[in-house]
């Protein structure tokens, strides 16, 4: 409902390029030094104006101006410019009713909302009128863009900056627009792929009229429901809040309908409802019901807003959505192509409850390309042929583009497959014998920024994969899209650098190849390829040979292939890979280097794994000879080695018997000598056959006593410890991603607007990006803080309840006592790790000076490639310079061992 209200945008912009940029600078630089938050904006009589950049031929650049179209797109283009930013300034105005004419309905008394989509822009702002008393004191709050143009994206709504006027005249309120648009290869593509000789920056902007009416609204295309129902499925509604108070929401259905936990929906924010339906053992739902209708009830009104999906699929479909809770209650969907016939188990219990692992029906986790959309493109299903025995997964990776397979996307990645295997075990009999067990290798396959992802899972967890074949992956982020364009690189210090880059390390694929020279792999890549340069997989290919001459890696180049080309896949090469991975033995190594950055997201190879971590660069040696084990550790200070798991590789025989439920070992007593980097300690081990061998050792260093000057020794710790990975604190801000629960957004009260509004705004990043869910809380509602004094600076009662080094006194942030951060124009993002992490950000309260905790949300770790070490304090200073202007950052070195909550929080608070 419209309220006699209505919003026009201005079809004429003005733009001001290119500026030179690396693909995630403009996290620190929203539009270089132009759009600083500490600086004015230009107004159209500075159209003259011209500003220093390398781009140009001029060296200077300029205004320009360009017309959207009918539909707010925007073409913008640079033709020597590969990789650049540009400004844009449009404009739109807000009309009142012009009749006077109104029902009481209709009375308006609070200002209509901005519903806001901006497609392929980075960070767009809404500025009062230039002549306006409020533009001076003015701080632009920086919104994120679809940069991806992902479908499914969030409804985003928008405050306006100020009221527009309700004289009921013609004339309306006129409010400036600016848009942070970035032009890189990566999103774009080539040009020859748009059939175009240079480059185009493609932007659409639409901006619509919102007014808060019913409390809660299902904002379009946002249900999720599997095409089959199991005993316990996962379904999810997107719910709205528009209401000027939180709401919560309760089931009512003609189905019984679980509701897995209060929710709690914000004003403006946008939530999936997570639904479980539970039928008894043995039923399903008819293939005649085809739609399943659900009422949702907000409990602070009357208020029921409604929903239906098809429950079925067509009966000739081949492909199956799936859904489970990921993160405990975050509805995820998954498609599967099942195989053509299960795989016949042996008789004996070797594959039910013997411990060794069947083999022949392993799973294939097939991993998408930026961009696709696996729910409604099926070409990408149809891509990889059909198994014999095999279920093709295919994960969403939380969105489109999610984390590049990083973090939640990986974990994804591996969840969609455990679901799977609990769907088949707990649906009808007659599925049980499709299924495979929970903790099953894989064959990881996939393409482009899949192909990436392939490399990148393979290498953290290469206990899990059988057999890789990633196609047409580059290597890292910073050399897809090369940072050569990048500002900080000309100011930064040096040991200032080596830091921030550090916390891109975990995600250096070339850095942990180390882990697959066990691994069977076969590279793929198109010769003519137009967006990630061949040389990518001939590098990977060299290094993996570096490790090991003899590696099991083949590369094969598909002379003349362009980036994608649906045969990719089918050649006679990918099909023997599979079906080699499916039947390998497991590689016996009798020496092998194991690299871990991130032990929360790392797993074993052949059975050890690291599991705390000393300094910054991480690597341990280990290889065995004739019951003597040799480890020589590299900044490892805790790792285990999973007994079971090592000797099947050890001790079983490699004639093609594994899985066979084979009992031909005898009874033997060994007694192994560990030596850890020259400590020798001796493990018994004694038993009647390998598949009964089972515990885990904790090999942990001592602390140093005053006596051996610094010296730390090795020990094994009893067995029943807690487990060592939870010693490691998370190595940087982007840990928060990878919560064990949805992430709960604290703030101090709902009545403050810029700390709501930042709340909501990451909010929305957070759904947009990666499908993640997020709760915000007042204060007043967290009973574990209700002892604090009101004076009391929340984020600082948080920080000394955890022994963290940070402290607020005498107006100032210090770290360890020894640096003290004052500027009120400063923004801190901490990160402190707990069971799972929390993350803190912090800023100011003077209306002047809110822009230290804008600074501090444009560096939320919403995207790889942007650095993200445990804290960061970014000031003004980083407006003009880029990461070079940071105040000072680093990694903490706090161990705790348990807290009493498994989600992530984000606490915003302003403090006097």
């Amino acid at each position: 409902m419209s309220h006699g209200w209505r919003v026009e945008l201005d079809r004429q912009w003005d733009v001001l390029g290119p500026f030179p940029i690396h693909a995630r600078e403009q996290h620190f630089l929203p539009s270089d030094e132009l759009l600083s938050v500490s600086l004015p904006i230009p107004s159209s009589s500075d159209s003259n104006t011209t500003y220093l950049s390398s781009l140009p031929r001029s060296a200077r650049a300029s205004w320009t101006h360009t017309t959207a179209d009918h539909d707010g797109k925007i073409l913008i283009s640079h033709p020597s410019c590969f990789q650049h930013v540009s400004v844009l300034r449009g404009w739109l105005t807000v009309y009142p009713p012009i009749s006077t004419c109104h029902s009481e309905e209709d009375h308006v008394v609070f200002d209509p909302l901005l519903r806001v989509n901006l497609l392929r822009g980075a960070f767009f702002t809404i500025l009062p009128p230039p002549t306006s008393t409020e533009r001076e004191e003015h701080t632009p709050e920086w919104h994120m863009g679809n940069l991806y143009a992902m479908s499914r994206a969030p409804v985003q709504l928008v405050k306006l900056p100020v009221s527009p006027r309700r004289n009921m005249s013609e004339e309306g309120t006129r409010y400036e627009v600016i848009i942070c648009g970035a032009y890189e290869i990566r999103l774009f593509g080539d040009p020859s792929s748009y059939n175009s000789p240079y480059p185009i920056l493609d932007i659409t902007l639409s901006v619509e009229l919102e007014f808060p009416s019913a409390p809660l609204h299902t904002p379009g295309p946002t249900v999720l429901l599997p095409h089959s129902v199991t005993p316990h499925f996962a379904i999810g509604i997107g719910i709205r809040s528009i209401d000027s108070g939180e709401s919560g929401c309760s089931s009512v259905s003609s189905l019984a309908l679980t509701l897995l936990e209060p929710i709690r929906i914000a004003p403006t924010q946008t939530r999936i409802v997570p639904l479980c339906i539970t039928l008894a053992d043995n039923e399903y739902v008819s293939e005649k019901v085809k739609e399943l209708v659900v009422e949702l009830t907000c409990s602070r009104s009357t208020h029921v807003v409604g929903a239906s999906q098809m429950m079925h699929a067509d009966s000739d479909i081949v492909l199956i959505r799936g859904t489970y809770f990921f993160a405990r209650s975050m509805v995820t969907a998954f498609i599967l192509v099942p195989p053509k016939i299960p795989l016949a188990k042996p008789d004996d219990d070797g594959y039910a409850g013997g411990g060794l692992e069947h083999t022949g029906n392993e799973p294939i986790l097939y991993l998408h390309g930026s961009g696709v959309d696996i729910v409604t493109q099926f070409w990408w299903a149809d891509s990889f042929p059909r198994q014999k025995h095999a279920w093709i997964v295919i994960p969403q990776g939380r969105t489109e583009w999610g984390l590049d397979w990083h973090g939640p996307s990986a974990a994804e990645a591996f969840s969609a497959v455990t679901a799977l295997s609990l769907i088949l075990a707990h649906g009808p009999l007659e599925w049980r014998d499709w299924g495979f067990d929970t903790n099953t290798r894989v064959v990881l396959v996939g393409h482009s920024n899949g192909g990436q992802g392939a490399w990148y899972i393979a290498a953290r967890w290469p206990d899990r994969v059988c057999g890789v074949i990633p196609a047409a992956g580059y290597i890292k982020s910073q050399e897809y899209v090369p940072w050569s364009m990048s500002r900080f690189s000309h100011f930064v210090d040096p040991f200032l650098r080596a830091v921030l880059e550090t916390s891109l390390t975990p995600d250096d694929n070339d850095l942990f190849l180390s882990n697959l020279v066990g691994t069977p792999i076969l590279a793929l890549h198109g010769g003519a390829d137009d967006n990630v340069p061949t040389w990518h997989t001939r590098e990977l290919v060299g290094i993996l040979k570096t490790w090991d001459r003899d590696a099991d890696i083949t590369y094969y180049e598909d002379a003349g292939r362009p980036h994608w080309y649906p045969e990719i896949f089918k050649s006679d090469c990918a099909l023997r890979c599979i079906s080699d991975s499916n039947h390998s033995s497991v590689r016996r190594q009798g020496r092998f280097t194991l690299t871990v950055a991130t032990p929360h997201e790392s797993g074993p190879m052949y059975g050890w794994r690291i599991c705390a971590l000393t300094w910054l660069v991480w690597k341990c040696h280990l290889h065995w000879s004739d019951g003597r084990v040799f480890v020589r550790t590299t900044n490892v200070s805790a790792f285990s080695l999973d007994l079971r798991a090592w000797l099947r590789r050890k001790l079983e025989p490699t004639d093609g018997r594994e899985g066979t439920g084979s009992r031909e070992l005898e009874k033997w007593h060994v007694i192994f000598i560990f030596d850890v980097d020259g400590d020798e300690l001796a493990v018994e081990v004694e038993n009647d056959a390998v598949h009964e061998i089972a515990g885990t050792i904790l090999f942990a260093r001592d602390r140093p006593s005053s006596s051996d000057r610094g010296q730390r020794s090795w020990k094994i710790l009893p067995e029943g410890d807690t487990d060592p990975v939870i010693f490691q604190p998370r190595q940087r801000l982007q840990a928060i991603l990878s919560s064990a629960a949805p992430l709960t957004l604290l703030i101090s009260s709902f009545a403050l607007p810029y700390e709501l509004s930042a709340a909501l705004r990451i909010s929305y990043a957070l759904r947009l990006y990666h499908s993640l869910d997020a709760q915000i809380v007042s204060l007043k509602e967290l009973e574990s803080l209700a002892d604090i004094d009101e004076g009391e600076p929340l984020v600082q009662a948080w920080l000394e309840r955890i022994g963290s080094a940070w402290r607020f006194k005498d107006g100032a942030w210090c770290f360890s006592e020894r640096r003290k951060f004052s500027r009120p124009s400063s923004g801190i993002p901490l990160c402190y790790s707990f069971d799972t992490c929390r993350l803190t950000m912090y800023g100011v309260p003077q209306r002047r000076h809110v822009n230290g905790l804008e600074r501090a949300l444009r560096l939320f770790p919403i995207r790889t490639g942007v650095f993200s070490p445990d804290w960061i304090v970014v000031g003004e200073r980083a407006d003009e310079v880029g990461a070079a202007g940071v105040e000072g950052t680093g990694y903490a070195c706090l161990f705790i061992s348990s807290a009493s909550s498994s989600s992530l929080t984000v606490v915003f608070e302003s403090h006097g």
